[in-house]
Order: structure tokens, then C-alpha cells, then sequence
């Protein structure tokens, strides 16, 4: 197998799943400690695929994630949506380095518990940084840092929101493009 064929994927979709643990930053007004568990299953669409020599990017994607979580403290759960926007970097051997940006909505009842939050409707702009390993064709396991911040955008006051750094492992498989007849 040549590096290539660990990469190489004519087809657009891109299916995966993350777990991980979001921890508050200890920065003024983020008084409760939260730590968020969370699972993230993503189904992603490539754009466009770069072939251009000493450009950094090999591709661009979109990427639709589902958030599924608990606060083990102080408590209350997590389900929602991102819309993310990845770049993907050059591969280096079996190693895909890539940046992920964007934003989703929240349904939560930490408000309950933590006064960072108020109302069960949270936004949750985000960014990160991660690398693939790509330990099979098309299969990757996948390690990332995120920060994300979750607030209500002012839709009831207080709005202070929370800022957490996350950190998640998982897997991405690349599907293959069908054989032709």
C-alpha cells in the first residue's frame, strides 16, 4: 500500500465519532467548574480536494455533529447540533493534521446548576485543532483540541456563558466511492 491509498478517497462523504471531556477555564465569572462528557457523531460532506504543490490545505469540508453530553459537575445534560468547517492539511505518512470552526445550538439544564448559564437554549461558537492517523485505508483515528464557548447570545439575562477547553478522541472513516460497473 502506497501512502496514497491511506488517503485517497474519490468519494465526498466522511463519518465519524468523537468523545470527549470539555473542562471550564478558570477565567472571572466561570465560578462552577463545569466538566461536560460529551459523544459528538459526525457525518461530514467534502467541498473541494486542493492538488495545488506548497498550498497547506488538501481539502475543505463541512461537517454536521451532533452533541450528546452530561455535566458530571455540577450536573444537567447536553444534546444539540454544530455545523463545523474543516481544513484538512497535507498528508505527512499516515498523519492528516486538520483545523475545524464553527457553531451550534444547545438544549441544556446546566443552567440549573451553574449561574454561568442562564436558560436552556445555549449557543456554542467553537474551534480546534487535531491530527488523523490513518491506521487503514480510509480509517482514521482522530485526536483534538477544541476551545468552545457556550452562552444564550442574550436571549434572557444574565448572559455571561462559559468558556471550556475540550479535548476528544475517536474515529473517522472516509467512504469509498463505489466500483464502477
Amino acid at each position: 500500500q502506497t501512502q496514497d491509498d491511506y488517503w485517497a478517497n474519490n468519494g465526498r462523504l466522511t463519518f465519524g465519532l468523537q468523545v470527549g471531556v470539555a473542562v471550564e477555564n478558570d477565567i472571572p465569572h466561570n465560578i462552577s467548574h463545569i466538566v461536560i462528557l460529551m459523544a459528538q457523531p459526525s457525518v461530514g460532506f467534502t467541498l473541494k480536494d486542493f492538488h495545488t504543490p506548497g498550498f497547506p490545505v488538501s481539502r475543505f469540508s463541512v461537517v454536521s455533529e451532533g452533541i450528546l453530553g452530561g455535566a458530571v459537575h455540577p450536573g444537567g445534560h447536553t444534546i444539540g447540533h454544530a455545523l463545523l468547517f474543516r481544513l484538512d492539511g497535507k498528508p505527512r505518512r499516515h498523519i492528516v493534521p486538520f483545523f475545524d470552526f464553527g457553531a451550534g445550538v444547545l438544549h441544556t439544564t446546566i443552567d440549573n446548576k451553574a449561574p454561568e448559564l442562564s436558560g436552556h437554549t445555549q449557543f456554542n461558537p467553537q474551534g480546534g485543532l487535531g491530527i488523523q492517523y490513518f491506521f487503514r485505508p480510509q480509517r482514521a483515528f482522530v485526536f483534538e483540541y477544541r476551545y468552545m464557548h457556550m452562552s444564550n447570545n442574550g436571549i434572557q439575562e444574565p448572559n455571561h456563558g462559559f468558556n471550556s477547553s475540550m479535548i476528544t478522541i475517536g474515529f473517522r472513516w472516509l467512504r469509498r466511492p463505489r466500483p464502477s460497473n
